[in-house]
């Protein structure tokens, strides 16, 4: 798995767990779609700002096409997944972790909410 799928793959549950409730499974299966396509074309030149972009803009993108509408925490928490995202390019475990961890804290973030 590259640096880039596994961003697109937390960016998904994150924003789709910050959309909160009720969840629209054919909302979700665009926004995968539309996440798949980013990863794809951004990750043939797997860079820094690539991947950043793709954690920033992959939250959004999930939590407007499940929610169709957008939290001022959603930023803060696509800025959080590009940030960790960028500075952990090039680890070996790191695609691992970040889709895991993203995972995780949005299936929490969207039982909470």
């Amino acid at each position: 798995m590259t640096q880039t799928r596994a961003v697109a793959l937390a960016a998904l549950f994150l924003g789709a767990g910050l959309a909160g409730e009720p969840l629209a499974p054919l909302r979700l299966l665009i926004a995968a779609a539309i996440l798949a396509l980013l990863a794809g074309a951004l990750q043939s030149r797997e860079s820094g700002l690539g991947v950043f972009v793709m954690g920033f803009l992959g939250t959004l993108i999930a939590c407007y096409a499940q929610h169709r509408d957008l939290y001022p925490g959603t930023g803060v928490v696509g800025f959080g997944l590009g940030a960790l995202a960028t500075a952990s390019l090039g680890r070996r475990d790191a695609p691992k972790a970040i889709a895991a961890i993203g995972v995780v804290v949005g299936t929490i973030v969207f039982f909470l909410l």
